[in-house]
């Protein structure tokens, strides 16, 4: 990444994880305080969570909007007036907390360096939003668009902070961000199955016969070794049956995002040297899908994808070890030479 570039670059990660983990925030702590398996109205815990979510998510979206607003010349006037005569607390207290905001300042010193595009912060906002309800998608094209209203969009800023703005860097960065939207939503499938959702869109699950109970009962299974699932289905037959289900599900979606970044590393010559970090995440990507097919043969429970051993390299397997040194070269490589 161009020296330029770096601080509005981070500034604009550290945005978007902002905005990502409201819904896991809320859902997080809506469990805590009522306690995880009591007799509770998880409709109105729901209400809950999502009221605050969307009151942070609106925190956001005024704070962005007020951003461009006072880049526009024809309001600063307007917009002094306004503030001196305002005269509402709790609106003057919501607009000193974004002043006081490390991520928003930094997002707005970026904005203001490069002339972020607000048209693309508004789509990942509004589709972070519209996530907020989102138990389980519709279709597979309705996954693919969320990662083309998020990741992508976040790619399409990126460039823009490293000075590249054309159609066909975009259309690089739209394939990446669809194919790493498919793949965030395979690697999320165990948390989101313990939150009640399903990763897995509905035309997909009812191709493959995926329910709820099948994710149980094969995380369940994954996570206690390979010996859980008796204990939680009398028929091992049936058992087996929702895991080469779930199999057959994860290798379409996962060949659907192979197509997305087979096509943008094809096509990536077509993006200026100075934009060519931004494209690194692809890396990521692609590794996790080798790891997923060659090591894991489609088993999005595999113990090594969900298990975990801590923190540090002195709490790491042998595996993941090697994994996370295969990856940095991997990245390495491709700063180097400037191809992914």
């Amino acid at each position: 990444m161009p020296a330029s570039a770096r601080e509005a670059y981070f500034a604009l990660r550290a945005f978007n994880v902002e905005i990502a983990s409201i819904k896991d925030a809320s859902r997080l702590m809506g469990g805590r305080s009522r306690g995880i398996g009591q007799n509770t109205n998880t409709s109105e815990a729901g209400t809950d969570s999502s009221l605050g979510s969307r009151l942070r998510m609106q925190w956001w979206r005024d704070a962005i909007t007020g951003i461009y607003d006072s880049m526009d010349s024809s309001q600063i006037g307007l917009q002094h007036q306004q503030s001196s005569s305002s005269s509402d607390p709790l609106l003057n207290s919501l607009v000193a907390s974004r002043k006081h905001n490390p991520t928003l300042r930094s997002l707005e010193q970026a904005i203001r360096t490069h002339g972020l595009t607000h048209t693309f912060l508004r789509r990942l906002m509004e589709a972070r939003e519209v996530d907020l309800d989102v138990m389980q998608y519709e279709t597979v094209r309705d996954v693919a668009q969320y990662g083309e209203d998020t990741v992508s969009n976040v790619l399409y800023l990126s460039l823009e902070c490293a000075g590249v703005r054309d159609d066909a860097s975009d259309t690089v960065a739209s394939d990446i961000g669809v194919g790493l939207g498919l793949i965030t939503a395979l690697r999320s499938t165990a948390f989101r199955a313990t939150q009640g959702e399903c990763s897995f869109p509905i035309d997909i699950a009812t191709k493959h016969s995926i329910t709820m109970d099948n994710l149980y009962t094969v995380l369940t299974a994954s996570l206690n070794g390979g010996n859980g699932a008796n204990a939680t289905n009398n028929n091992a037959q049936d058992a087996n049956e929702a895991k080469e289900a779930l199999r057959n599900a994860t290798v379409e979606m996962a060949k659907m995002a192979s197509f997305h970044l087979q096509r943008a590393r094809g096509n990536q010559g077509v993006v200026p040297k100075e934009g060519r970090p931004c494209l690194l995440p692809a890396v990521c990507g692609l590794q996790y899908l080798s790891i997923l097919q060659e090591e894991c043969e489609y088993d999005i429970f595999h113990p090594s994808l969900v298990g975990g051993s801590g923190d540090g390299s002195e709490g790491l397997s042998g595996v993941e070890r090697r994994r996370k040194l295969k990856l940095m070269f991997y990245l390495g490589r491709a700063w180097l030479t400037g191809t992914f």
